[in-house]
């Protein structure tokens, strides 16, 4: 009697059990619509800690590189300034010493100088003035000469200037103008008057 009570257990167990039981197509849809969510939301987790992560490595690969490449032209700076500081040491330690003379341009200065255009070019008396002042001679005035038919430029120099400082003026004015002969007037006002002509050095 035993195995009669048993038996009704189970089969009132497996009786009492009642499942829905669904076709074979809606489970396997059902599996497959739960598989594509899971995908989804894992896809897109995915790009939300990849997306942070791969902003994050590329500033620091950036910022590596800046360090890296900025130390390195600083210390080239560093290193080609330090070069050029023991090359002036060196050079300005192997130049000898000169007895000091009076500076040229303090010679040059001592005499003023009055400049006419006598070529009818517009700014000639100008050019000659640059081209003195910066061999270090002192111009007083320019202007224009009383006639522009001068071709050759003329100096003129009152009686008793230094015949050294009229054959360097002359060697300075040569560079780019053809000249007279120097001539000395007595009766002159100021120290020397040149009087540019048309003709420019050859």
């Amino acid at each position: 009697m035993e195995e009669k009570k048993r038996k009704r257990m189970v089969v009132e167990e497996v009786g009492n059990t009642k499942e829905e039981v669904k076709p074979a197509e809606e489970v396997v849809i059902e599996e497959l619509q739960i598989k594509e969510d899971i995908k989804e939301e894992s896809s897109f987790n995915i790009l939300w800690i990849l997306i942070p992560g791969m902003l994050l490595l590329g500033l620091l690969i950036g910022g590596i590189f800046a360090y890296v490449f900025g130390i390195q032209k600083i210390s080239d700076i560093k290193k080609t300034d330090t070069s050029e500081s023991q090359n002036i040491t060196a050079e300005s330690t192997v130049s000898p010493t000169a007895k000091p003379t009076a500076s040229p341009s303090a010679s040059l200065s001592k005499y003023k100088i009055k400049i006419l255009n006598g070529s009818g070019i517009k700014g000639e008396a100008g050019k000659v003035q640059t081209l003195i002042e910066s061999a270090g001679f002192t111009v007083l005035s320019t202007g224009n000469a009383a006639t522009y038919d001068y071709t050759k430029t003329q100096i003129t120099i009152k009686t008793g200037i230094d015949p050294d400082f009229v054959s360097t003026l002359a060697a300075t004015l040569k560079k780019s103008y053809q000249l007279e002969n120097t001539k000395t007037v007595s009766s002159q006002t100021n120290d020397i008057t040149i009087i540019v002509g048309t003709l420019k050095a050859l």
